[in-house]
């Protein structure tokens, strides 16, 4: 499989200046690097910064990746030419939502070829949280990564430094500081894994079996996970909503189709965002293309075997 590196990173937080020194160090781990380059106006002018040093650049001008470029983005993916050590470096214009990025990379069944998606997120040390009505965008970017980097440490201070980092762990638990040379070597690791399954969440290196219909496998740690595992045909909702609310906090997004007791000829799409976010129906009649009750889940690290036991509980409530 190709590693597929997504980097993410507020406006001007470092990006390129972070794969010029990535590019080069993953050529001394024996890998080819392919890139693309979303931006609204200078995609190419990025790209120029290239030339020389990787033999395949792509630019996506427009929209960002996560939405209006999306389309753009998955016929690029989906007509790479996979061969062995090849990588894909994806980068994201400033102001991507990386959780809707990741969940639509995650979820593709046309890009079983790549790994699932690692996003490295740039952190301007300088002006991290400093951008006013930015911030939040800033601290989702940062909540969804597996690998975090700080730039510009050589003009701030210490205490600044430490601030930032204190800042960064209590928003992405699981996700190491690294650098170019250190991630270039675990990205090196990465070709050699196993792979045993079509779907995404990790955790340790394990094989794993599954029925018909139910979609998950493990990856090397710190890789975006995702898992989708069958609901019963028909929940209590009372039930089912106890079991969203009380979800871990490595779910970052938990969404699919569900049929509840008290409405069995409504099929029902659901949506939760965030630990204390409410959840949200939409309400899809009987006949729904997807018939199948299911639940997706989607965050940087997921407890797979525990949530397969919740919704066996399900079956078991009221």
């Amino acid at each position: 499989m190709t590693p597929l590196i997504v980097i993410v990173g507020f406006l001007g937080a470092g990006k390129t200046t972070f794969l010029q020194k990535l590019v080069p160090a993953l050529g001394a781990e024996g890998l080819s690097p392919s890139l693309l380059i979303n931006d609204y106006q200078n995609a190419r002018i990025d790209a120029e910064r290239f030339r020389g040093v990787i033999d395949e650049v792509t630019a996506l001008n427009g929209d960002c990746v996560c939405c209006g470029s999306r389309d753009e983005l998955l016929a690029a993916l989906e007509q790479f030419e996979h061969r062995a050590g090849r990588v894909l470096l994806l980068e994201t214009n400033g102001t991507t939502d990386s959780e809707q990025l990741l969940e639509t990379l995650a979820f593709n069944k046309d890009l079983k070829r790549f790994t699932p998606p690692i996003q490295l997120s740039i952190i301007d040390g300088q002006r991290w949280q400093r951008r006013f009505w930015h911030n939040a965008l800033e601290r989702d970017q940062v909540r969804t990564a597996t690998h975090l980097f700080i730039s510009r440490t050589d003009i701030i201070a210490p205490e600044r430094l430490a601030s930032v980092q204190k800042s960064l762990d209590s928003l992405s638990i699981h996700a190491p500081v690294t650098d170019p040379a250190s991630f270039a070597k675990e990205i090196a690791w990465l070709p050699e894994l196993p792979c045993r399954h079509k779907s995404h969440s990790h955790g340790h290196e394990t094989e794993h079996h599954h029925s018909e219909g139910e979609h998950h496998h493990h990856h090397a740690k710190h890789h975006f996970a995702s898992c989708e595992i069958p609901l019963p045909a028909f929940v209590f909702k009372r039930a089912f909503e106890d079991l969203l609310n009380d979800l871990p906090l490595d779910v970052l997004r938990a969404k699919g189709l569900v049929v509840f007791r008290e409405e069995p000829s409504e099929f029902q799409i659901f949506q939760k965002v965030g630990h204390d976010g409410p959840v949200h129906y939409f309400p899809i009649g009987r006949h729904p293309l997807i018939h199948e009750p299911v639940a997706l889940f989607i965050g940087p690290q997921l407890p797979v075997d525990f949530l397969k036991a919740r919704i066996s509980e399900l079956k078991k409530r009221y």
